[in-house]
């Protein structure tokens, strides 16, 4: 159960041309996700992945326009981290070494079954664990809920909008690492153009609910965590 509950904070972009198959499908990921958005062919999908910035993508493989590795290749370019899994009637062998040798996360054979879906969020949950705890202590009585979207400060519960947690996202994966104003301009505001003044109202309000002390500006290249 704690699996379902985590996974109904997440989003997920379907990508499929088939209208029958997208529908079918989209009904199945209404149950697991907060969010499901879709997609008719490649050129579609990134533009609802810039638009959405979905925790997962799930793509089709032979579409019209943009195929979902050309797609994929897109996403990883600017998210390379992102969680993305091809689901197609293909089973050529050729198909599937060369979705491994770029880092699809999960290949997944035509019909769906909810059974194979559900390991493959299951593996999501997991490999997000891995990268970065639910949960990270700032200090004894600041700790930030990533899955809910929440700051606890003094046993106070304060909500983070999807920019603030996005990009508290990236600055806490490694607390050593200077954040480019390029990555969190790709990675927490997608298709829109970032302004400076845009990221310091962010940092801004971040610093009003953490304290001021957290979220330091490296002058001319972005900011870090400590």
């Amino acid at each position: 159960m704690q699996i379902v509950q985590r996974l109904k904070t997440k989003t997920i972009l379907l990508v499929e041309d088939e209208t029958i198959i997208r529908e079918n499908i989209a009904s199945i990921l209404k149950f697991f996700f907060k969010d499901v958005y879709t997609a008719i062919d490649g050129y579609d999908g990134l533009d609802k992945y810039e638009a959405f910035l979905p925790d997962i993508v799930m793509t089709d493989l032979k579409m019209p326009n943009m195929g979902g590795f050309e797609l994929l290749e897109e996403i990883k370019k600017h998210s390379p981290n992102s969680y993305t899994m091809i689901v197609s009637a293909h089973t050529d062998t050729d198909l599937l070494v060369k979705a491994i040798h770029k880092g699809i996360d999960r290949y997944i054979i035509k019909p769906v079954t909810e059974d194979e879906l559900f390991k493959a969020f299951e593996a999501f949950l997991k490999k997000v664990d891995a990268q970065l705890p639910q949960i990270v202590l700032l200090n004894e009585s600041t700790k930030i809920d990533f899955d809910n979207s929440e700051l606890i400060r003094n046993d106070e519960i304060l909500h983070l909008n999807k920019k603030e947690i996005n990009l508290l996202k990236l600055l806490s994966k490694d607390f050593n690492k200077t954040v480019s104003y390029e990555e969190i301009e790709h990675q927490v505001w997608g298709s829109k153009s970032m302004s400076l003044s845009a990221i310091r109202s962010v940092v801004r309000d971040l610093r009003k609910k953490l304290g001021s002390e957290y979220i330091v500006n490296i002058s001319g290249l972005g900011y870090r965590l400590r």
